[in-house]
């Protein structure tokens, strides 16, 4: 690759990192597009009404967005501004980032023309026009306006630790948009007669500025109005600032752009192409802007055209509202349920989070919610079951059997996995994904079959001079082996939880001293672990085995990630892993439960949704969180980068405080492959993991670990609240 091309690539890597992540943006990045982002756009329409971009009201003026076909060879737009005229211009380059061209269109994209433009400048990063047409380039430092007339050319440069992040160019006028050393944005205002500077010292602009991410700047075609766009996604709104008045508005606000940049994001879905604006155009009415979009998920460009007008909202028929609901949100099924609205125009989805967290309504307030419109026939249509007490649903009648879409074509899935969270019988509750509890350590701690022989292992090892479990891993440690316990059956077994919290003391008392209990932050303890990590994330015990911290450890395979370190340390270390409690079974967390409510308005199309996901169609177009119930998409997924014939070197890792200790790191053999697939085969009992429950007692636990209280009253007052909810 050579330098110009791997220059391109690291502008543009910078440019995503710092709009998705800085809560102020700066750099350079996004004035060019990158090679990474392959692919041509077709330059299909979308119009408002079918996008959800109906107006606000009738007689209500409102922007509607189509796309624009980019020129034929043009992959990335480097840049675009409306000339004086009116003609709207833009800088491309092909798939290599080579061969620069200039296109000008006199009707808004519609066709294109190779602009008889100045190229006279060498740029690696696109070529730069103001509204008369006089180039102008940049990189992060400097700034160069071409000579164009046969004068000199001139130049503008930043200072040390600062950097150019974008610049527009209009009648007297140069506006650059520079971050500088202390992490700000500001706007630098050149006078082309003179070349003299002034910052802009708005207050409600610079508010503006340093509230948002990166983004970019234009002009109008005599200089006098600035338009600016502040971050990629979010509340995003462009700004207008009247130069010579020093007057701030906005051009677009909030809730316009969300419908602009987001429109299938309605009804509670993702919108499976989601972009990030780079920059706009606005042509001298200000009833038009041009929109150049980054899609992270593709890494391409495109460009729309956004009309200001009053539009007739057009309406389609619809066989009515697909509801799906789940307790916590669930990105993956989310995103299908938006491909799956794409593929179905005629029926209407909707996805609805029953518990955010944010708007009073507790987890107790939301399940009895749902519970209640179950019972009155007016539930959703399908059901993510995670933290729901899908048990007592199936008990009741109000989940339809949907063995026959399942067990036809069994062998495609982990059946062991659907057929036990089933007891063995009908199919009700459908496990799309999953994850297994392990136990790690040596051949001693791995024989421990229940708690009990955990703690005997544990009592013999207490004096070793080194915790038993790391302070770190005590919170996914006490989780872990509550729910693969029996000591929530139809309800919490009293004595049995007292006897639980008594087993904790006892770890971390071994774990920690009372100075380090003391100074537990809230994100290692045991409710933060329940509300937050649960079942997504959680400490990983593999390096504090590694690097011999901690004796044992709780950890899941859930993804490959997770397998490679543990072969890690069996490697290195001789330590092994094996399923955790498994006197009474082998434990899985089942996720992203599906059921279909036995009373809801819409069966079949449920039951097409059901299948559409079962099909794995969604999965493969989307990262998936956790392994897959679809067994070819679990053994596919990211199997060119975990997995090879020879197992060779892949990297190391290691934590923050300790960067001289690394684990070194190896793909996966067929054979280990085969071993991690027998293991998933031998699962036979899922965990018992009510979110209620769950976090109730986890509550309870800090308070026995962290405020002292007793284990029989903490039991005690967990069974007073929950026991009377498992019973209704």
């Amino acid at each position: 690759m050579n330098q110009k091309l791997t220059k391109f690539i690291c502008f543009l890597t910078t440019a995503i990192l710092l709009c998705s992540c800085s809560p102020k943006g700066g750099g350079d990045a996004e004035k060019a597009d990158s090679p990474a982002q392959a692919g041509t756009q077709t330059g299909t329409q979308t119009e408002a009404a079918s996008d959800g971009q109906s107006p606000a009201g009738e007689g209500t003026a409102s922007w509607r967005k189509t796309e624009i076909q980019k020129p034929e060879g043009a992959v990335y737009i480097n840049s675009m501004n409306y000339l004086a005229d009116g003609t709207l211009r833009i800088n491309s380059s092909d798939a290599d980032g080579q061969n620069p061209a200039v296109w000008d269109s006199r009707d808004n994209g519609g066709t294109w023309e190779n602009a008889d433009a100045d190229t006279s400048l060498a740029s690696d990063y696109g070529y730069h026009y103001s509204a008369d047409g006089s180039l102008f380039i940049y990189d992060s430092t400097k700034l160069t306006i071409s000579a164009g007339d046969g004068t000199e050319s001139r130049s503008v440069s930043v200072n040390e630790e600062e950097t150019i992040s974008e610049a527009a160019m209009a009648g007297n006028t140069l506006a650059v948009l520079v971050y500088d050393q202390n992490s700000q944005l500001r706007l630098d205002v050149y006078d082309l007669s003179s070349m003299s500077c002034r910052t802009l010292e708005n207050g409600e602009l610079s508010e503006y500025l340093n509230s948002q991410s990166m983004g970019g700047i234009a002009l109008d075609s005599s200089g006098g109005i600035l338009y600016l766009t502040m971050g990629g996604t979010g509340e995003l709104k462009i700004a207008r600032y009247d130069l010579n008045q020093d007057r701030f508005s906005y051009l677009a606000e909030s809730e316009e752009m969300a419908r602009l940049l987001n429109p299938e994001e309605k009804n509670g879905l993702v919108n499976p192409n989601e972009k990030i604006l780079l920059s706009i155009a606005v042509n001298g009415a200000e009833d038009k802007m041009v929109l150049r979009m980054l899609s992270p998920a593709n890494s391409q460009t495109t460009l729309y055209l956004c009309e200001k007008g009053i539009w007739e909202e057009e309406k389609t028929a619809s066989e009515g509202t697909l509801r799906i609901y789940s307790l916590y949100g669930g990105y993956e099924i989310r995103q299908a349920a938006s491909l799956f609205q794409g593929m179905h125009p005629e029926l209407e989805v909707s996805f609805e989070t029953g518990y955010t967290g944010e708007d009073g309504v507790t987890l107790s307030d939301a399940i009895r919610t749902l519970n209640t419109e179950l019972m009155a026939g007016e539930g959703p249509d399908l059901l993510v079951l995670d933290g729901l007490p899908a048990d007592s649903y199936a008990g009741k009648g109000l989940l339809e059997d949907v063995t026959d879409i399942v067990e036809p074509s069994k062998e495609k899935y982990f059946y062991n996995m659907i057929s036990a969270y089933n007891d063995g019988g009908k199919i009700f509750k459908l496990p799309t994904a999953f994850s297994v509890p392990v136990l790690l350590g040596d051949e001693e701690t791995l024989a421990a079959e229940n708690r009990d022989e955990l703690m005997k292992v544990f009592e013999k090892k207490e004096d070793a001079g080194i915790p038993f479990i790391t302070p770190e891993n005590l919170a996914g440690t006490a989780g872990s082996l509550f729910i693969t316990s029996d000591i929530l059956g139809e309800t919490v077994d009293e004595g049995k939880l007292a006897d639980f919290y008594k087993d904790l003391e006892k770890i971390a008392s071994q774990s920690m001293s009372d100075d380090e209990r003391q100074e537990m932050e809230a994100y290692h303890k045991m409710t933060y672990w329940a509300e937050t990590l649960y079942p997504s994330g959680g400490f990983s015990p593999d390096l504090e085995l590694y690097f011999g911290e901690a004796q044992a450890g709780v950890g899941r395979i859930s993804i490959y990630e997770n397998f490679i370190q543990i072969l890690a340390v069996r490697r290195e270390k001789g330590l092994s892993y094996q399923y955790l409690n498994r006197e009474n079974g082998n434990y899985f967390v089942a996720e992203s439960v599906l059921g279909i409510n036995s009373t809801g308005k819409h069966p079949e199309a449920a039951r097409q949704f059901l299948e559409y996901y079962l099909s794995g169609e969604a999965q493969e177009t989307m990262h998936f969180g956790h392994f897959s119930i679809i067994r070819s998409v679990m053994e596919s997924t990211d199997r060119e980068k975990y997995i090879s014939e020879n197992g060779e070197f892949i990297g190391q890792i290691s934590r923050k405080y300790t960067p001289e200790k690394v684990m070194n790191l190896y793909k996966i053999t067929p054979d280990e492959l085969q071993e991690l697939i027998t293991f998933f085969e031998g699962c036979s009992r899922p965990v018992r993991d009510d979110a209620l429950v769950l976090r109730k007692v986890m509550e309870q636990a800090d308070a026995c670990l962290f405020g002292g209280k007793d284990p029989e009253s903490a039991a005690k007052d967990v069974c007073s609240e929950v026991n009377l909810y498992l019973s209704e």
